[in-house]
């Protein structure tokens, strides 16, 4: 279960006290949106040897890092992205697994020159196409049955306390309500409705045996992008590391 909710779920990161993590500086900007359940200690994970050259920022969204709870929206999410230290233009954003479709948005949004994806989810109709080879195909189809139908589940959890520290709070309340409120964004039409067919470029990086979110399924999201390009890893899973793929995308990023 811990996949299903820790890796596929969620990603984004920080203290409880805070909800983002900006600091002015001339280096290029690299924004990081974590999966679901997530807070920005993320960043913690980024080796030194990047932070020299990039400054990276983060956020967390409703509910996670000590947050209150709140219905995500797309003026909701561009406000905590500008006020984490998010500008227009500026160099990238990394959506991890649930991370994946708003970092699509806000790349859009804020007219970033790089989009990358680690293990990212995919709209509702392209994830459910090939949804019979998913062990998340519960929790996604409980999240469309209701609030009370996911919470009744979420409840009943194994790891329900590692999911806890992921999303940074102590409150199994708070926790599984931002879940559902996350994924039930992610899986919204509006959402792929308002960043389909975009010029943007992404590159993409998905494990070949992802069974959170199956590589058929992201083959076919893809489609609709021109410019994605999506670097299958041979043998991966969902729980492929993060932080190696982070470097890969700025190493493709400097060569262009």
């Amino acid at each position: 279960m811990k996949s299903i909710l820790v890796i596929c779920l969620g990603l984004i990161i920080l203290s409880c006290k805070s909800t983002h993590v900006s600091t002015y500086t001339a280096k290029p900007t690299i924004c990081i949106v974590d999966g679901t359940p997530s807070n920005i200690d993320v960043l913690n994970s980024i080796p030194d040897s990047l932070k020299k050259k990039y400054n990276f920022i983060s956020f967390n969204r409703p509910g996670y890092g000590g947050t209150e709870n709140a219905v995500m929206s797309p003026e909701l999410l561009f406000q905590l992205a500008k006020k984490a230290g998010l500008h227009e233009n500026d160099y990238g954003i990394i959506g991890i697994s649930g991370g994946g479709p708003y970092s699509i948005l806000l790349a859009s949004k804020f007219k970033l020159k790089h989009c990358g994806i680690v293990s990212g989810m995919v709209s509702r109709d392209a994830y459910f196409k090939f949804a019979d080879s998913a062990i998340t195909r519960g929790v996604m189809e409980g999240v469309l049955q209701g609030y009370d139908k996911f919470a009744a589940a979420a409840m009943n959890f194994p790891n329900l306390d590692e999911i806890l520290r992921h999303a940074g709070t102590t409150s199994k309340e708070i926790a599984i309500r931002a879940c559902y409120d996350d994924l039930n964004f992610v899986l919204a039409d509006a959402l792929y409705d308002a960043i389909k067919n975009k010029n943007i470029k992404i590159d993409w990086w998905h494990g070949a045996n992802d069974v959170n979110v199956p590589v058929k399924s992201v083959e076919l999201f893809i489609k609709d992008y021109k410019n994605a390009r999506l670097n299958i890893i041979p043998l991966a899973t969902h729980g492929i590391d993060s932080r190696v793929y982070i470097g890969k995308l700025i190493d493709d990023w400097e060569l262009r």
